[in-house]
């Protein structure tokens, strides 16, 4: 069963491209729709809200007047994340309980549609993610007819999310709704083509022994801004996936705000790169070399600590070669010709070129295909990241339960992985 996630900016169409692709067979969940639902008198988060917003919130039928909370929450970033706080867990059950109906009826695909999907740090639940995006003038346009609301409170609803062109960076697909009616249907229709083939073709499954696990972790650090490997999956164990905010929590000198602004300029090694062999184990642990999926987690994990492109595309080729050695269980010599293949997917999801160091790091791994501290050694005298040199031959000739560090074989155990 193929995961979609489907998000955009308010306003930008995605509730039509939704429809579109359920008239195409795609098994559909609009979460926004159940949100309301649980919002309603009766509805398992309507006391809460009501509690924590107070009744001035409710219309004189006693249910939630949305534009009036719509109109406290968008004007105040810390009244938006308490009613975060109590939605988001409730819809994600919700969602759960109806993806595993639409499994046992044997759907091959699934699409999950949410505005906040990166906003919440959640768009990495899913094996693909889909952002519907239009201009900006717009998408202030149609949210003024669609609300009847004036030109600032539009612009206010617009700017409490993430400005769309941000969020199109995180998509795997992008749907540009800008043009007629006609023309965004037919992107739909070709995106509801593209994602049931995907879904029909076999998925190559990715197996990687606990030693080889541990032994990317150790050797693997230290991580960017304090988030090493190892506190990385011991997050993705708590959260079940990787959630970005959650991950935010674990940085060194966090600020108060969204996971996606605590980069800071001026960030420099640990490089994203660090994390690279952290994301292949997340990767075996979910059991599949998916290399889009990685790419995707890669560059996220990247934007939360390093704001420059350069930085992101290295995140990126960095996890692909990660992947590479997991799939083989060796350090291949060939594996810097394979650097331009992994740059050129850098690019996509960041539109700059990777850094030269990152060429430095993995030529380090294959001269030292078997002594990860000699690859280490190498990588930091040539400017190159150590931890991603010795993390992709911890990944090759593993770690022996005994010698890892207290509480390591636990997590690698946690995380489903077998000696």
């Amino acid at each position: 069963m193929l995961r979609v996630g489907l998000t955009g900016g308010i306003a930008c169409g995605k509730s039509h491209v939704l429809r579109r692709l359920a008239a195409h067979g795609l098994a559909t969940a609009d979460l926004d729709s159940v949100a309301h639902e649980l919002m309603a008198p009766g509805g398992a988060t309507y006391g809460e809200i009501v509690a924590a917003f107070g009744r001035e919130i409710l219309g004189e039928d006693g249910a939630i007047d949305r534009r009036a909370l719509g109109e406290l929450v968008f004007a105040d970033a810390a009244a938006r994340a308490r009613l975060d706080a109590i939605v988001h867990p409730r819809v994600r059950q919700s969602e759960e309980h109806l993806v595993a109906a639409l499994a046992a009826e044997g759907r091959s695909v699934i699409v999950s549609d949410a505005a906040l999907l990166v906003e919440v740090g959640i768009h990495l639940r899913f094996d693909r993610l889909v952002v519907v995006h239009c201009d900006e003038a717009d998408q202030r346009r149609r949210l003024m007819e669609r609300d009847g609301l004036g030109e600032a409170a539009a612009r206010a609803r617009i700017e409490a999310q993430m400005p769309v062109r941000e969020k199109r960076l995180f998509g795997h697909y992008r749907i540009d709704t800008s043009g007629t009616v006609p023309e965004t249907e037919a992107r739909a229709d070709a995106l509801a083509s593209e994602l049931l083939a995907l879904a029909g073709r076999p998925r190559e499954r990715l197996t990687l022994p606990a030693d080889r696990a541990r032994a990317a972790l150790v050797h693997g650090e230290p991580g960017p801004r304090g988030l090493d490997a190892r506190s990385l999956l011991e997050s993705v164990v708590e959260a079940d996936g990787v959630e970005m905010q959650r991950l935010a929590g674990r940085l060194a000198a966090a600020v108060p705000g969204p996971w996606y602004r605590q980069a800071r300029g001026g960030e420099s090694a640990p490089w994203p790169e660090a994390l690279a062999c952290a994301v292949a184990v997340i990767a075996a642990a979910r059991g599949f070399a998916d290399a889009e999926w990685v790419a995707a987690v890669a560059s996220s994990l990247a934007r939360l600590t390093h704001p420059d492109p350069e930085a992101v595309a290295g995140g990126v080729v960095a996890a692909l070669a990660a992947l590479a050695v997991s799939r083989s269980g060796r350090i291949e010599p060939g594996l810097p010709s394979r650097l331009s293949e992994w740059a050129r997917a850098g690019e996509r999801w960041s539109g700059a070129a990777p850094p030269p160091r990152l060429a430095a790091g993995i030529r380090a791994a294959v001269r030292h295909p078997v002594a990860p501290q000699a690859a280490r050694a190498e990588a930091a005298a040539s400017g190159a990241e150590p931890a991603l040199a010795g993390g992709l031959v911890g990944l090759a000739v593993g770690l022996p339960a005994g010698p890892a560090p207290p509480g390591l074989a636990e997590l690698v155990a946690r995380l489903g992985f077998s000696e």
